[in-house]
């Protein structure tokens, strides 16, 4: 009888792994997934922006409350090769970097570039990183986040 059970739980620990093996192996390796150009956006009434080029939409209302705004006319926006969004805006003393998750942008980290506030803001695609860059003022940074 004790040989049963140890048979039994032998033939169900292969069983399990073999399943396991079965699963999905399939990987898409060296995905790029830069946006070449920055989005400028026009938030709506409702603080909610829609960029259609990329197919992203979601609110800035928690952002605005983070910098300490009521509203701002346009909102900068750019994707890095890891996949993660940097966001901007005038009058925004940081960049803000998210990851998406399932229907989120999940902040990563929050980056202080300008005590008084960035005054006319731009983004470039680099190779290895983000440049932002200060229209009024000259001033770039080179941004870069990944895991």
């Amino acid at each position: 009888m004790h040989k049963s059970r140890l048979h039994y739980l032998l033939l169900s620990i292969v069983i399990l792994l073999t399943a396991s093996a079965c699963g999905p192996s399939l990987v898409l390796q060296d995905v790029d997934y830069s946006q070449p150009l920055e989005s400028v956006l026009v938030p709506d009434t409702e603080q909610n922006i829609h960029d259609q080029r990329y197919a992203v939409k979601f609110s800035i209302s928690s952002l605005l409350m983070e910098e300490g705004l009521s509203e701002i006319d346009k909102i900068h926006m750019i994707r890095n090769r890891a996949g993660f969004y940097f966001i901007t805006a005038s009058g925004f003393n940081n960049v803000y970097i998210f990851t998406p998750g399932a229907s989120t942008l999940e902040l990563v980290e929050k980056i202080l570039v300008a005590e008084n506030g960035i005054s006319e803001p731009a983004f470039n695609q680099r190779d290895t990183y983000i440049e932002l860059i200060d229209r009024n003022n000259g001033e770039t940074y080179n941004l870069n986040y990944s895991k």
